[in-house]
């Protein structure tokens, strides 16, 4: 039977049969909309796993290589919660064996259910289990094609439905427009408000239990004088200022915290100056309890000369796993463009495939960045422009949460300038977790090795108490535990990742560095990193989708 005859007779047996489980209780909440999701493999880019947790149950679709068994789909959650239900929305390309999965770390996997007789269609499941990641893990094909899901749902308790985030320009406006005009934005774009007292922003919140929670508004203000909002959540108004950010491009986080009743809320942000509010971009809701966690996806040496035409061709595939992590945004710790990364190769090449996240990528440039024939860093400049120097420069510092994260430009770390500011920036920030990111490493077992050029950056890092240094420049991977700038082992230093695997030739490992913890070469992939309020852990997912390493999670300093 043709796959076109097939679609059609699996979608009328999802209308006849009933589900194999009750329809969720009030009580349950979908915990997966949005969220991240890796998979053993798809069958194009178009077909990534992100798409069966899109929301849309006809027209999206995940899919894996044909002909092949086995293959899996996973999201995570964020946090481990209750799970009460599993529903698979099937297309053509079904499973007729295959089990769904739960884990903590998306290393150790339980089977909550089995199937050896699924029939396509709709699957609706009940299961039980707590699990930050939930898979279903295919063993035995239906069709000679192969695993297909429009969508794939995780119920169970906590959260908000859709998940934690509201875009500001999907709530109800008054005096204020949606925007596009300025970089850095999620979703689709931002609000902005008209310059006047009274216009605001409301949005809908729903809460599965009545309980305090935080309330983080994502705004930039590129202005130097405050923006004050009045916060309302159900009736009950409390007043902030909304700080300058230093440009409309730079974004920053603001908290509060409110009481939420069971069911939907009502939050509402009004203007009171005569210069109205600051630019929205969305609201996101978490526990009081601190236990909210973002991703963040982040690799080094990315863009050869090579598009997706060619199976040799790497960045395309990194590109995809971003993708699927559908992460908050993307770091990039140089070399962005090989091999002199001039303007026509960013556009040719990298705008191609990691473009696509040029919106919420923050990067750095590398050493090649520096070659280009048009003057240093320029091709660099001219594509990223004010993402890459939002404030002129090419080293810059943004907010997220409980984080503040600083990006550097290691070709200049020989000048006073960019020095004398990162100390200034991290006297100013009251976070309590500091990332750091740029290209040369100070510590490296690979063929580059250690850059010396990096340990008066490191010091500075290191005295301030911060947590986490990205780097790239050596093709490889590596994990390193937690040392001081002289690389002893010290449980107050910080935890060191290269991840320079992000599409350029590998490099070998020749000269294993203290405190190396583990190390990949030949491997491609993306870094992703967890981040809460108090506490962050990584892992790399190679481009086959599956976990090659986790590191153990921190506790910020």
């Amino acid at each position: 039977m043709s796959r076109a005859l097939l679609l059609p007779l699996l979608l009328l047996t999802g209308l006849l049969v009933a589900p194999s489980s009750a329809t969720a209780t009030a009580a349950e909440t979908l915990l997966s909309q949005g969220r991240p999701a890796t998979a053993s493999s798809v069958e194009d880019a178009s077909l990534g796993p992100a798409e069966a947790f899109d929301g849309d149950l006809t027209s999206t679709r995940w899919a894996s290589v044909e002909g092949h068994d086995p293959e899996w789909i996973q999201v995570d959650l964020g946090t481990a919660a209750p799970v009460s239900r599993v529903v698979l929305t099937w297309e053509a390309a079904y499973a007729r064996s295959y089990q769904i999965q739960t884990s903590p770390d998306g290393v150790t996997w339980t089977t909550v259910h089995s199937t050896t007789s699924g029939d396509g269609g709709t699957d609706d499941l009940a299961v039980t289990g707590t699990a930050r990641f939930v898979r279903m893990y295919g063993t035995a094909r239906g069709t000679s094609y192969g695993y297909s899901l429009h969508e794939m749902q995780v119920y169970g308790e906590g959260g908000t439905p859709g998940g934690p985030d509201h875009q500001a320009e999907d709530a109800t406006l008054s005096q204020a427009s949606v925007a596009s005009n300025h970089a850095g934005y999620t979703g689709s774009g931002f609000v902005d408000y008209v310059n006047t007292v009274g216009g605001y922003v409301e949005w809908t919140v729903q809460a599965a239990t009545a309980g305090p929670a935080t309330l983080t508004f994502r705004y930039a203000n590129g202005t130097t004088t405050a923006r004050p909002l009045a916060i309302a959540v159900n009736g009950t108004t409390v007043n902030r200022d909304f700080p300058g950010t230093g440009a409309w491009a730079t974004w920053a986080d603001l908290a509060i915290t409110a009481t939420l009743n069971a069911g939907a809320n009502t939050v509402r942000a009004t203007a009171t100056g005569p210069n109205g509010g600051p630019n929205l971009d969305k609201l996101t809701v978490g526990s009081s309890s601190g236990g909210q966690t973002f991703v963040v996806a982040a690799a080094g040496d990315i863009a050869e000369q090579c598009k997706a035409s060619s199976s040799s061709c790497v960045h395309p595939k990194t590109a995809n796993l971003v993708k699927s992590m559908n992460p908050e945004f993307v770091i990039t710790m140089g070399d962005n463009q090989y091999d002199d990364a001039r303007l026509q190769d960013f556009t040719a090449y990298y705008d191609k495939t990691w473009g696509a996240f040029k919106n919420k990528t923050r990067p750095t440039p590398g050493n090649h960045e520096s070659y280009d024939p048009a003057g240093f860093e320029a091709g660099y400049k001219s594509y990223f422009g004010s993402i890459a120097f939002p404030n002129g420069k090419s080293y810059y510092s943004f907010d997220h949460g409980n984080w503040h994260f600083v990006a550097l430009d290691s070709n200049l770390f020989d000048q006073s300038a960019q020095i004398n500011w990162l100390k200034a920036d991290l006297a100013a920030t009251n976070k309590r977790c500091v990332a750091a990111y740029w290209h040369h490493p100070l510590f490296s077992s690979g063929e580059h090795g250690n850059d010396p050029v990096s340990k008066p950056v490191w010091q500075i890092l290191y005295d301030k108490r911060a947590d986490l240094v990205l780097n790239g420049h050596d093709h490889h991977y590596e994990r390193f535990g937690p040392q001081n700038p002289n690389a002893q082992a010290d449980p107050n230093g910080m935890v060191e990742i290269l991840g320079g695997m992000g599409g350029a030739p590998p490099y070998n490992i020749e000269n294993v560095q203290p405190n190396s913890q583990k190390r990949l070469s030949g491997t491609f992939g993306v870094v992703k990193l967890t981040l809460g309020d108090s506490t962050f852990s990584t892992q790399l997912i190679g481009v086959d989708g599956q976990v090659k390493d986790t590191s153990p999670t921190y506790t910020c300093h």
